[in-house]
């Protein structure tokens, strides 16, 4: 969830930029069409999904190769192990120390690094066009051949200890990770993050295990995008990844998150605190949902973008908080929407009040004619301004098979866009926006703002984070 927050402080001003001209600028003109580049997708033998976009605005190349194996990958038993394996990854080879692929990267001016998320770990790269082969040879030897050198792995552990215990002094993450655990139960999607003591009891020789099992050609695909011609880079992949062993898939994941028959509060006692972080959450549809582009636009008028309904409110009116916003985060077999507010002690219950009466007012009344095309404006230039880079482009196709959407599904994304009308953004909202039966997160001081609370649902007071 994080990571796309951060988005909305720079997405956010350009919303706003266009809300704040509309009243007095003429109509906008139609949004430009996208031209996209052309797409081929080739399998090799052992399994592996090979998309080549050939784009020859620069010299160089970007490369988002993906595996299905999330935070939450076989987290029940040895929790923080798929962190700590896309963590060492990259540090070393057999044939390579983390210091000579380092230096190997520098040398032709490329980079390395590997990100995991609730459904997918994404090794992501690029370099010069003209070292297309010595970079995809040296991608080829981390993905085939992790080493996982025992002083990488300590070093890692002691760092991603250190990362947590930071992270935890933070009441946004707080609010996080307990409404992942409310809204997904046992779920994989509930994990966030391990305990101290889990992750000091990961072994190396469990880390290897893991890349083994999970990092596998058949459960895998690689995006190109880049300055190349299709059929020459295609032999160097094919050279390069070609006699990866293919492995056994994991068996699929299924999602049986809680539901509840009324509101419940969770409320993360954090004596001394001086403002409450405020989060109303409730299960949302997977990405593949054909209901997706209308809940997004629906998020994106309720607080997805500064000047947004939740922005005018709690605000600009209200005085409660300085940056309200509401999130659509959606994953590969479920999703969560939220809407968040952090507003000093004496309007915790104002603003609880204030969240709940945006969302119904979604459910009940049509949003505006302005709204809903501001909004429209607003997403199809987001996702122009994307693509213009090889990485952002390289990032968007990554997600269609990462998630499993149609091949089509960027090509068609300004048409759809295009076509929403009040109707449908009132019809998902009345669906997803649960009042009556999501989460409220609430991290604070208990004792100060307890009778403000109380009145809104059931309280569980949470002492301690989840512990995995």
């Amino acid at each position: 969830m994080r990571s796309a927050r951060c988005w909305l402080s720079v997405l956010g001003c350009l919303f706003l930029a266009h809300a704040s001209l509309a009243a007095t600028a003429p109509p906008a003109g139609p949004v430009t069409p996208i031209h996209w580049p052309a797409i081929t997708e080739k399998k090799l033998d052992n399994g592996l999904t090979v998309v080549l976009v050939p784009l020859h605005n620069v010299p160089k190349l970007s490369i988002d190769l993906t595996f299905l194996a999330g935070r939450g990958a076989e987290y029940a038993t040895k929790p923080g192990v798929a962190q700590l394996a896309a963590t060492v990854l990259t540090e070393g080879t057999g044939g390579r120390t983390s210091r000579q692929i380092k230096e190997e990267l520098r040398s032709i001016g490329g980079s390395l690094s590997v990100n995991v998320n609730g459904d997918a770990t994404t090794i992501s790269g690029s370099s010069l066009a003209e070292f297309s082969r010595q970079f995809i040879d040296l991608l080829a030897d981390v993905v085939e051949h992790p080493a996982y050198p025992k002083s990488e792995v300590e070093l890692a552990k002691t760092n991603l200890a250190g990362q947590i215990e930071e992270q935890r002094s933070s009441p946004e993450f707080l609010a996080d990770e307990q409404l992942e655990k409310a809204i997904f139960g046992k779920d994989p999607y509930a994990f966030v993050v391990p305990a101290p003591a889990s992750i000091a009891r990961v072994t190396r020789e469990q880390l290897k295990a893991f890349a083994a099992a999970r990092y596998i050609p058949n459960g895998a695909h690689i995006i190109i995008v880049g300055d190349f011609d299709v059929d020459p880079l295609f032999s160097i992949i094919q050279s390069a990844l070609g006699g990866w062993k293919r492995g056994t898939l994991a068996p699929a994941e299924t999602s049986t998150p809680p539901r509840r028959e009324k509101r419940q509060i969770e409320f993360v006692d954090r004596p001394g605190s001086i403002q409450s972080t405020i989060v109303v959450g409730a299960i949302a549809p997977p990405r593949d949902s054909p209901d997706y582009l209308a809940l997004r636009t629906a998020n994106m008028i309720l607080g997805g973008a500064f000047y947004s309904r939740l922005t005018k409110n709690i605000r600009e009116a209200k005085g409660y908080s300085y940056s309200p916003y509401s999130l659509a985060d959606l994953h590969r077999r479920a999703g969560a929407f939220s809407a968040v507010a952090e507003v000093r002690n004496e309007v915790t219950g104002p603003a609880i009040l204030e969240l709940l009466y945006e969302l119904d007012r979604m459910r009940v009344l049509p949003v505006t004619a302005e709204e809903l095309d501001s909004a429209k404006v607003f997403s199809i230039g987001n996702l122009s301004l994307e693509i213009e880079t090889q990485s952002g482009l390289a990032g968007r196709i990554d997600s269609i098979y990462t998630y499993g959407l149609s091949r089509d599904f960027l090509q068609t994304f300004q048409k759809r866009v295009d076509s929403l009308t009040a109707d449908e953004i009132q019809r998902v909202a009345a669906k997803f926006f649960d009042t009556y039966r999501g989460a409220v997160v609430i991290v604070g001081d208990y004792a100060k703002v307890r009778d403000q609370v109380t009145p809104f649902g059931d309280v569980h007071l949470v002492k301690t984070a989840p512990q995995y």
